[in-house]
């Protein structure tokens, strides 16, 4: 204990302090490049030491283990004692923010290979985790690792479905075009390199999508990690999820201010890839389309469409069914939403499987009827924020 009290008077003076010693393992084993693991936190981190335990545990030998925290607690502070030697401290009294925190780690490091994790995630059941990292990395340059939901709420739940479709994106575009604009700052690898070449984290809300942009800009490859998985958090409660939701939605409405048009050109190039993916990730925009292409068709509508069509094959005169405005749009609402509901629960089934996520129809209901919806509006209002305004409050330190 007395450790920490003077730890904590020689972070009063708000100077980073360095802590630990080299265990990068065998530096001669020229077959295996060397990893070094990052890992930010702010104040505290109920998982860090579960995550540290697993890393410092990782059969992989040729690792370091860069820890960077920002005004931390004193929880915080016992974890650090308790892995003193096992890996590398960077503690600061004031609150530089994620992306200054970690280029100044990046430079302390010597790894060829940098993964990049949260602090509020479990690593997935791999014993070889940074052993997967490295071998899938030989064919790649960016490398998205998958990401599931730790499930131990009603918004967790919710969320897990978003994390199905943002997996399932990476997924085929790793599949299908080996490139990819966007990659999940929860947990995710990049050769030294290209991390270098690209000038590393930038001084902005979305440090992961610019990064992945500048990278994909650059021609780099890009990587779905389909064998090995993180465990994340979401908000606790729904005030929190808003605030972040809001800092995501304006992040990528910065990001698309600035790189939208170079990635609307490569998007045209895929339009079988980048369409499906968008409707993965936003269901409530298949519904408005397929009622706007409705609206311009009416002979098209389900419920005039289907009884003409046997009025024909029976020689009957038929009367459109929907006799006023306002019921045509509300029955065409709901058929749409009844149909892309079944169309989408069997898409995210077979993208579940696929990805060994768990699915439950219920659960889905809640989903594709009440939360994405939400989510949407909430999200895209902060895009527009983005897009158009110039100061924004974030509760967020670039």
């Amino acid at each position: 204990m007395h450790k920490i009290k003077k730890l904590t008077c020689q972070l009063k003076h708000g100077e980073p302090l360095l802590m630990g010693d080299n265990q990068g393992g065998d530096a001669n084993n020229s077959l295996n490049k060397k990893i070094s693991v990052f890992i930010p936190v702010y104040k505290h981190s109920d998982l860090l030491e579960e995550l540290l335990q697993k890393l410092v545990k990782d059969p992989y030998q040729n690792k370091e283990i860069f820890v960077t925290i920002d005004k931390p607690s004193e929880e915080t502070l016992k974890v650090v004692e308790c892995f003193r030697g096992k890996a590398h401290f960077i503690l600061s009294s004031q609150r530089r923010g994620k992306v200054e925190a970690l280029n100044e780690a990046v430079k302390l490091s010597s790894g060829e290979i940098l993964v990049f994790i949260d602090s509020d995630v479990r690593l997935g059941g791999c014993e070889n985790f940074l052993e997967t990292i490295a071998l899938e990395m030989r064919e790649t340059d960016i490398l998205d690792i998958k990401k599931k939901i730790i499930r131990d709420s009603f918004l967790s739940r919710m969320v897990t479905y978003e994390f199905i479709g943002s997996n399932f994106s990476s997924y085929l575009y790793s599949k299908i075009a080996q490139k990819c604009f966007a990659v999940g700052g929860t947990a995710f690898a990049i050769k030294r390199e290209v991390f270098e070449e690209v000038g590393g984290f930038a001084k902005v809300v979305s440090e992961d999508l610019d990064l992945a942009a500048k990278a994909f800009l650059r021609n780099r490859r890009f990587k779905f990690a389909n064998r090995i998985e993180v465990h994340t958090k979401v908000p606790s409660n729904w005030r929190s999820w808003l605030v972040q939701r809001k800092r995501w939605g304006i992040g990528t409405g910065l990001w698309m201010k600035a790189y939208g048009g170079k990635v609307v050109r490569y998007i045209a190039r895929y339009p079988h890839l980048a369409f499906p993916c968008a409707l993965m990730l936003f269901p409530t925009v298949a519904l408005m389309l397929f009622n706007y292409v409705c609206s311009i068709f009416p002979e098209a509508q389900p419920f005039n469409f289907i009884p003409r069509a046997l009025a024909s094959q029976l020689n009957l005169s038929s009367t459109p069914i929907l006799s006023t405005p306002a019921t045509s749009v509300l029955l065409i609402t709901l058929t749409n939403l009844f149909l892309g509901f079944i169309a989408f629960s069997i898409i995210f089934y077979i993208a579940s499987k696929k990805l060994s996520f768990q699915f439950n129809l219920a659960e889905f209901v809640a989903y594709y009827f009440f939360y994405q919806p939400m989510s949407f509006f909430v999200l895209f209002a902060g895009i527009l924020s983005g897009l158009l305004l110039k100061n924004h409050k974030l509760d967020w330190k670039l």
